[in-house]
């Protein structure tokens, strides 16, 4: 069905899916919607940049997780000859030798997880891959037009950044010339302000609007996928069978909620990268004591490359 509306969805909104639990969960209700999500190039490069590093770091932060708090036991109350002192301490010792296994297994799990991710093979890029393959890729004209608001320092995106945001807001205001109807999903200060649970569009973006139309601009702004997606397909009548419940939905709002901003990611270091180098050095040197047990002659995958090469 022909739908009279334009649907962005921000680079973030997409990045939080590789950092939450429940985010499986928004996968399908994606791709039912992505005939109508208006994807533009930048936001793709975005996401491509950025996923390992967000993904590394929630991996990392799980990880923490796993930590045994110490319990202090009050033995210099009890008597000499009360001997739950001792099973307690027994008990907690094979607990955390129990933890330390479990983090052992979870940190091989973290480098197949991360190398996944690198080459787009995890279950959130596949799905993102189906709604990204229609992105959509400046015209001239358009990044023309954001060099001009990035210089002039207008929203959105901010002028010691580079080109991004502004480039998808002028390909935004392409689309919307024969759509009456914006719906933007972001939590993006530059584009919206949160407050008392609604967003409210910047007002410099609502006058450009406004100067588009012609008359009163029609835009919705929601700071999560879930209430944009159902929003959208209750106004347009756009088909929307995938939607997660209300529990699920509260979940995943929840679990937003309560994310630290990905500003870090600027001065984020490369644990990502590292851990799958790691990885690698793990399944190498694997191999190795595996030939050596058996003595027999094996090319590591980084040699047989270069043997490859010499025609060995």
């Amino acid at each position: 069905m022909s739908v009279k509306g334009v649907l962005f969805i921000d680079a973030n909104q997409y990045l939080d899916l590789y950092r939450i639990v429940s985010g499986k969960k928004l996968l399908a209700a994606l791709q039912e919607q992505r005939v109508y999500i208006l994807v533009t190039a930048q936001v793709v490069d975005e996401v491509h940049r950025q996923k390992v590093k967000v993904t590394a770091s929630f991996l990392a932060d799980s990880l923490k997780k796993l930590e045994l708090n110490s319990i202090a036991v009050p033995d210099h109350l009890l008597s000499t000859v009360d001997d739950r002192v001792v099973r307690i301490r027994e008990q907690l010792q094979k607990i955390r030798e129990k933890v330390e296994e479990t983090k052992e297994e979870f940190k091989k799990l973290t480098h197949d997880l991360l190398e996944q991710v690198s080459q787009s093979k995890d279950e959130v890029s596949k799905v993102l891959a189906g709604v990204f393959s229609q992105a959509v890729a400046p015209s001239e004209d358009e990044l023309q037009r954001a060099r001009a608001r990035k210089e002039r320092g207008n929203p959105p995106g901010k002028k010691s950044d580079p080109l991004g945001d502004q480039l998808s807001w002028e390909q935004i205001l392409s689309r919307c010339q024969d759509k009456p109807r914006l719906w933007i999903i972001t939590k993006d200060s530059d584009y919206g302000t949160k407050h008392d649970g609604e967003m409210f569009l910047n007002a410099a973006l609502y006058q450009e609007l406004a100067r588009l139309y012609l008359s009163e601009p029609r835009v919705f702004c929601f700071d999560n996928i879930t209430d944009g997606l159902k929003h959208f397909a209750g106004t347009t009548g756009a088909k929307a069978e995938n939607l997660p419940t209300p529990e699920e939905t509260e979940q995943i709002k929840k679990e937003q909620e309560s994310l630290p901003p990905l500003d870090w990611l600027t001065n984020y270091d490369d644990s990502a990268l590292i851990a799958i180098q790691s990885a690698y050095r793990m399944r190498d040197s694997t191999l190795l004591r595996a030939a050596l047990a058996n003595q027999e002659e094996v090319f590591l995958p980084s040699a047989a490359k270069e043997a490859d090469k010499d025609g060995t």
